[in-house]
């Protein structure tokens, strides 16, 4: 009988050893796979690569595409597709892409035993049918005056940077203001309608901001949104979805209620023929107001009255006036104001089949006989003294600056500052000194002179006779007040005259000398 041989141990281990890593089955004991993986994970899966016909990746609304899923050369069948965004593209079992809405979307494909794979769809609008300008619109705002940029105030705004369509746009709508932009179409058809709106806030709830009317039919903002935007410069689209367009003159309407986007044009899409053009407003005349040759608006006294005389038009019949505040000038039918207290009103003027104008009325206190008055900004310091800054056409600081309008105000007075002045006097005589000013918005105390400034007459200090001070208002706007100082002695000829302010100071007006007998 033939005797089985046996390995030692230490043979036999080797021996396997030698034929798990030779050429024969390998291992699939999880044990022999990298510390904390296993032998399936392993395996990296074949990824899925994602083309569209064509390399076509950009669509126009209501567009297809035909997407195919490989791996390398072969064609995948079996794959499931799926869109990150139906708003924007839809896809079908078979890979067909549909474009939906302007935006972007991630297709997909999917298939057991492989890596997804995806590629981005950029759906865009179809050229627009029209594009038209607001400017062109019909404007009209609740207090009755629509300003042009030679006013003051622009409404209609040039651009030098953005993407306004021709460097214009409508700004500053606000609650009661109104567009109304009326176009003609050749046909009746279906369109798209699309507002080119700027907002650096964006507006989270449009129906918040406008009331929206289309050929006298409402359109709802519920819940519509429009973006932030980099700046009041960069126009985006707000859709106001399809509208039935038709054939001859429709009517876009928007009504504001709050503050409102800056808008640019209003763009139209339609997939049917039509020749669209805006409809200019009707040519209104403006309504004119003579002024003095230089001058930007009327002056008028405490207790007086000053008649506004028009240029246009001819025919007062249906003028109608209005002040804006009556506590400082009143105004009657015929035109007539009447100065009430220091300070500047408004007064809007309307005819029907006209714009509207506004004048500015500043209500002073007459020059009296005897009266010297020396105004805040005719400092003769050679420069502006530091803290101070001059304003000539109140549209900026207090405002109220009623002596002639121009003052000065020291917002940024942070150190020992003096202001100079020289006037002249007929005689030697004992005057009353009272000084106009105002507080400003960083005025948060009550400025007392004699204590918040020295005041010197040829060199002497003045003493205030009483309480002499202008009481904190910080804002924007306060009203000029009058303090009186006391009884000072001017000399014959020439005088000087002086303000020592300690770190701040007030708006100031003008500095009025009154003989004692009107004082």
């Amino acid at each position: 009988m033939k005797k089985t041989k046996f390995l030692p141990l230490a043979a036999l281990a080797l021996a396997l050893g030698l034929a798990s890593c030779g050429g024969g089955t390998p291992s699939t004991d999880e044990s022999s796979a990298a510390p904390g993986t296993s032998a399936a994970s392993s395996v990296v899966k074949p990824k899925i690569t994602v083309s569209a016909e064509g390399d076509k990746k950009t669509l126009v609304m209501e567009e297809t595409v035909q997407l195919s899923a490989k791996e390398g050369d072969k064609a995948l069948t079996g794959v499931e597709w799926k869109s990150s965004a139906e708003a924007v593209a839809t896809v079908d079992a078979t890979g067909k892409v549909t474009a939906v809405a302007p935006g972007t979307a991630s297709i997909s494909a999917s298939l057991e035993g492989y890596t997804k794979g995806s590629i981005t769809i950029t759906v865009t609008r179809p050229a627009p049918t029209a594009t038209l300008h607001f400017e062109d619109a019909d404007h009209y705002a609740a207090d009755g005056w629509w300003g042009t940029a030679d006013e003051g105030w622009s409404p209609v705004y040039e651009r030098t940077d953005g993407n306004a369509s021709d460097l214009k746009c409508i700004a500053h709508l606000d609650n009661g203001d109104k567009e109304t932009l009326t176009f003609t179409s050749s046909a009746a058809i279906k369109a798209e309608l699309v507002i080119m709106m700027a907002s650096q806030d964006g507006v989270t709830d449009m129906s918040a901001v406008m009331d929206v009317k289309f050929n006298n039919a409402a359109i709802s903002l519920a819940s519509k949104a429009l973006a932030s935007t980099d700046s009041n410069s960069n126009f985006k689209e707000f859709s106001l979805g399809e509208q039935n367009l038709i054939a001859g003159d429709n009517v876009l309407e928007l009504s504001f209620k709050a503050t409102a986007p800056y808008i640019d044009d209003l763009v139209v899409y339609s997939k049917q023929q039509s020749t669209i053009a805006v409809k200019a407003a009707p040519t209104k005349e403006k309504i004119e107001v003579q002024l003095e040759e230089g001058a930007t608006g009327l002056t008028a006294y405490i207790g007086e009255d000053t008649q506004i005389t028009l240029t246009k038009p001819t025919d007062a019949t249906g003028v109608s006036y209005a002040s804006d505040k009556e506590s400082v000038a009143t105004v009657d039918e015929t035109g007539k104001i009447h100065g009430v207290a220091l300070g500047t009103a408004n007064i809007t003027i309307k005819k029907d089949g006209m714009y509207s104008a506004r004048v500015e009325v500043t209500v002073d206190k007459k020059v009296i006989e005897g009266e010297i008055r020396v105004e805040a900004e005719d400092y003769t310091n050679e420069e502006a003294p530091a803290g101070f800054s001059k304003f000539t056409d109140r549209t900026t600081g207090i405002q109220n600056g009623h002596s002639g309008g121009a003052y000065i105000t020291g917002y940024n007075v942070s150190s020992a500052v003096t202001l100079n002045y020289a006037f002249t006097s007929p005689k030697a005589q004992q005057m009353t000194l009272i000084i106009a000013g105002a507080s400003h918005y960083q005025m948060n105390e009550d400025f007392v002179f004699g204590t918040d400034c020295t005041i010197k007459l040829n060199d002497q200090v003045v003493t205030p006779a009483g309480e002499a001070k202008i009481e904190s208002n910080p804002v924007m706007g306060a009203p000029t007040v009058e303090v009186t100082i006391g009884t000072v002695n001017v000399l014959q000829g020439e005088n000087t005259f002086a303000l020592e302010f300690a770190e701040r100071a007030p708006a100031l007006d003008c500095f009025r000398f009154m003989p004692t007998t009107q004082a």
